[in-house]
């Protein structure tokens, strides 16, 4: 079957949908950016299975900043920022949430998302040495 979708590809293709919604649903402005710490830890609590690795991660972000879909903040260099990139003439409103399959990929992430948040705001930042 040529041109047919691999499993792996498909898997690439969820996460990837998963990870730019997850950005965008924090998106308020051109002046908001996300930590990666905070969008890989809010993509796994959102994630059905509740998995996710870094590296797996990683290749997400490789993946969504070279198709132009998300770009890095240039000014910080350790703790990495992100935000989405929207076609022109649309807004964040206008990003689909359709995981592929007829569904919407976001329905059951809310609660999850919420708590995910909730976690982060409320732990306690780490101490530099």
């Amino acid at each position: 079957m040529v041109g047919a979708e691999t499993d792996k590809q498909r898997r690439q293709r969820d996460l990837d949908h998963l990870a730019f919604n997850v950005l965008v649903g924090r998106y308020t402005g051109p002046e908001s950016w996300m930590r990666w710490t905070d969008w890989f830890e809010l993509t796994k609590a959102t994630r059905s299975s509740g998995k996710l690795g870094d590296d797996t991660f990683c290749q997400t972000v490789r993946r969504l900043l070279s198709q132009g879909r998300v770009r890095r903040s240039p000014q910080i260099a350790k703790n990495r920022f992100y935000q989405p990139i929207f076609p022109s003439g649309s807004s964040s409103e206008v990003v689909s949430s359709e995981d592929g399959n007829g569904g919407d990929a976001a329905a059951s992430a809310p609660d999850k998302a919420a708590q995910a948040l909730a976690f982060l705001l409320n732990r306690k930042a780490p101490s530099v040495v």
